[in-house]
């Protein structure tokens, strides 16, 4: 048996799978072209009457970018009050529940970022006048106010007592290295013979 038709096999071979792993990724099958929603996000809710405890049924919310003016709107909402608007682009909006002709503008703006998900609740207060509203918003006839969301005031942690703990762990961790240190002698070396 001749050993050299068998190199021969062997180096075409080689050359063969080379050129598969070189250009067969470049064979597959093109991939779908992105969603022109992808990355975009969603400002969901639930609506109520002034009471906030009473949804509010037919109602539906927009958001207004403030910065372009493009306006994204939900549905009409159901007995649940439900409202859900999708495809939303990063940004700051300008939120309007729309109740049949009358307008409710919610005073603080909302900012989105790329893929999150928003939840904020709304009542309508008809007797409250609205405020905060620019030249692209249009005037309402109150204003719609959060539901839901606490404020809660910023505290920071090294006032508080796990800060203070930890503050004070740390700093005796420091000064008892500074004592451990001061009594030995630091000429030699942990390595030297």
């Amino acid at each position: 048996m001749s050993i050299r038709p068998l190199a021969a096999a062997r180096q075409t071979l080689a050359i063969g799978v080379t050129i598969c792993l070189a250009f067969g990724p470049g064979f597959a099958a093109p991939a779908a072209a992105p969603s022109p929603e992808l990355g975009h996000g969603s400002i969901h809710g639930t609506l109520y009457m002034s009471d906030e405890k009473t949804t509010l049924a037919g109602a539906k919310v927009r958001a207004i970018n403030v910065r372009t003016g493009t306006e994204y709107s939900s549905e009409v909402t159901l007995r649940n009050g439900g409202y859900l608007i999708d495809g939303v682009p990063a940004g700051t909006y300008q939120l309007i529940v729309e109740v049949g002709d009358n307008l409710f503008v919610v005073d603080n703006v909302i900012d989105l970022s790329r893929n999150e998900s928003a939840a904020h609740s709304f009542a309508v207060q008809p007797q409250k006048p609205a405020s905060g509203s620019d030249n692209r918003t249009p005037s309402g006839k109150g204003k719609a106010t959060p539901v839901g969301e606490a404020s809660i005031p910023a505290r920071v942690f090294w006032k508080t007592p796990g800060g203070i703990v930890l503050l004070s762990v740390l700093g005796a961790g420091a000064v008892a290295v500074i004592i451990n240190s001061i009594g030995h002698d630091q000429s030699g070396s942990p390595s030297a013979p």
